[in-house]
């Protein structure tokens, strides 16, 4: 009975021993491939996070910002060019809506509402590329997914082998279920954080607690401003886990969404054997995962100016002037909506034709409002400053007037650019007509003759420079609508930002002579003093016998340039001195204006003076300072 029992007790040890082992295999089993499939699901995620895609609107979009360091990025200009997240371009159009109903500009409103409505086609575009590459079917040919580096991304690839290799080990003989790997593209009910900030200050976001986390956006919610809808991406700091059970593949009640919670699903067969039998099943395990985007702060957005080569009108004292001048908000007389064509303009290789550019309403370009064009021109500024921008302030920089430094009638450029809060900062630095800016290939230039007659009376042609307008290589020329290099205006804007800035910048030197009389007479001098008297400043002489003078103001000697009607030096000898973009190394750089602003838009009026036609060279009102330069015979 003794060895009976015995027996017996041990058998029921045994199997309880035998129970426990398996039930702690089980366990662990389960564990195991939970492990592995969440693996799966993060490694599928992080791809998705670096599949760029190129748009025709906007350059490379992603579902993170990238800086402009990658090298499949590469400008005709050898420099790289940033990549967008989808996130960011739907706050930074949410944002830039909020600035242009506070300026209650309606006209910006339109400029904006046009990329809001690219903004749905590329997102478009984005996830048919995402939801292409979870199938691990391109077959290569060159139409894989890429990162910006041009390095092919497969998130199938990398989820089955994250898969493989967590494959269980504890539970004896285990295999994974070649081909029951799937990806799944949804989105997260009730959504999540964001690391899109919600604009400042606050109180003007239009957003409420229910849409937001903390101080950024919530995915999946709606957070509509006017009549458009914003509906923010599951885009995170970094790659996290989700809650499975939370994941859908079309959320109810939203006007659009972005699916990025990507769900991986996958099967392991697990063998056993119980020492007398052999024992296979299927375990199926599923995870969620949400990417990761690198916020780019957009360290420097670049520059917008205002600039008075000969001297202000009185009655355009700030920039919000431009947009509320009577005249200015009248068709223009005679305006032209260029673009340089086959490269740079001037010396460049390009050659100004004729631009696509459209207002709002589809009026004629030719007597398009200077308003018109100054609207669009701060909205292109505002927009490279992403998701930033302080709203208040962007409002008071408008509004507020020109700084006191220089007086109306010398020379002066005004510009605005913004510090690391997204605050705006201004600056005022002297300036004369040459160097003259190069405009970017494809991009946009205006030019509105006798647009404004001040008080004076002296007529002003009123020229832009929009460097920014289109973006991308493929609208964007070789430049990709990225800014100019302006030393001088950066190290303004740099010092004024409370920085100790750089050396002073040198203007190029250039030496005048007297090219052909077409039409316009250039006088570098001194300021007047005295006003004009009789339509000339006192105290020089006017070369004749056509067209047009303009009075100019560097605090050197004068000098006399005759040259045609334009703001690019063409037609005077030498060619004077050009502030131009720089071209990178051969192998690609990272673009010097990512991190050191340069001029996005400049605004220039340049003055007129008419002279009536005469047999030659006529002295009026001559002064000790200046001196005569003969034209010819």
């Amino acid at each position: 009975m003794i060895v009976l029992a015995v027996a017996l007790i041990a058998g029921v040890v045994l199997v309880f021993i035998l129970f426990g082992l398996g039930y702690i295999r089980i366990l662990g089993s389960h564990s195991e491939q939970a492990t592995a499939i969440e693996s799966a699901a993060i490694a599928a995620a992080k791809d998705l996070s670096r599949i760029v895609v190129e748009d025709p609107n906007f350059g490379f979009i992603s579902l993170s910002d990238a800086a402009p360091v990658g090298t499949s990025t590469i400008a005709g200009d050898r420099y790289f060019l940033p990549v967008h997240s989808i996130n960011t371009l739907l706050g930074t159009i949410r944002l830039d809506l909020i600035v242009a109903d506070q300026l209650n500009d309606p006209i910006m409103k339109e400029f904006i509402e046009r990329d809001y409505d690219n903004a749905l086609l590329a997102k478009n575009r984005l996830v048919s590329a995402l939801e292409a590459s979870l199938t691990g079917a391109s077959g290569g040919g060159g139409s894989e997914p890429k990162d910006k580096d041009g390095q092919t991304v497969d998130p199938y690839e990398s989820a089955v082998n994250a898969y493989k290799t967590n494959v269980i080990r504890q539970t004896g003989k285990s295999r994974f279920v070649e081909g029951s790997l799937r990806l799944t593209l949804g989105c997260l009910t009730g959504g999540g954080p964001t690391n899109i900030p919600v604009p400042k200050p606050e109180n003007l976001s239009s957003v409420t607690v229910a849409q937001r986390v903390g101080s950024h956006y919530r995915s999946y919610t709606n957070v509509p401003f006017g009549d458009k809808d914003f509906v923010f991406a599951g885009i995170g700091d970094q790659v996290t886990l989700v809650d499975d059970k939370k994941f859908v593949r079309t959320p109810n009640g939203l006007p659009f969404f972005i699916p990025t919670i990507v769900r991986a699903e996958a099967d392991t067969m697990i063998s056993s054997h119980d020492g007398t039998n052999s024992h296979e099943g299927v375990q199926h395990a599923v995870a969620s995962a949400q990417p990761f985007s690198v916020y780019d702060p957009k360290p420097a957005p670049g520059i917008i100016s205002l600039t008075f080569p000969e001297g202000r009108p009185n009655e355009i004292i700030s920039m919000g002037s431009l947009l509320s001048d009577p005249q200015l908000l009248s068709p223009s007389p005679a305006t032209e909506v260029l673009t340089p064509l086959g490269g740079d303009y001037p010396n460049g290789g390009g050659a100004l034709g004729p631009s696509t550019w459209t207002a709002p309403g589809g009026g004629s370009p030719t007597n398009t409002p200077v308003s018109v064009i100054v609207s669009n021109s701060i909205y292109d500024w505002l927009r490279k400053a992403g998701t930033k921008a302080n709203i208040a302030s962007v409002r008071a920089a408008v509004n507020a007037g020109f700084p006191a430094g220089l007086p109306a009638g010398r020379g002066q450029a005004n510009l605005y650019g913004f510090r690391a809060d997204g605050s705006v900062v201004t600056a005022q630095v002297p300036i004369q007509p040459l160097p003259v800016m190069q405009a970017s290939e494809n991009q946009l230039v205006t030019i509105s003759r006798d647009a404004y007659v001040s008080s004076e009376p002296v007529r002003y042609d009123v020229v832009v420079r929009n460097q920014v307008n289109q973006r991308g290589r493929i609208r964007g020329g070789r430049h990709g609508g990225e800014p100019l290099d302006n030393p001088v205006y950066a190290n303004a804007i740099a010092i004024a930002s409370g920085g100790a800035g750089g050396p002073t910048p040198t203007t190029p030197t250039w030496t005048p002579t007297v090219a052909s009389l077409l039409g316009l007479l250039t006088i570098q001098g001194n300021p007047w003093g005295g006003g004009l008297a009789g339509m000339v400043p006192s105290g020089i002489a006017i070369l004749g016998p056509y067209g047009l003078i303009t009075l100019i103001y560097p605090p050197t000697n004068p000098n006399w340039v005759v040259g045609p009607n334009n703001d690019f030096g063409q037609g005077v000898l030498p060619p004077p001195p050009v502030t131009a973009f720089s071209t990178g190394p051969g192998g690609g750089a990272q673009r010097p204006t990512y991190t050191t602003n340069g001029t996005d838009v400049d605004i220039r009026f340049r003055k007129q003076i008419p002279v009536l036609r005469a047999l030659g060279a006529i002295p009026v009102l001559p002064g000790p300072r200046y001196k005569l330069i003969e034209t010819g015979p």
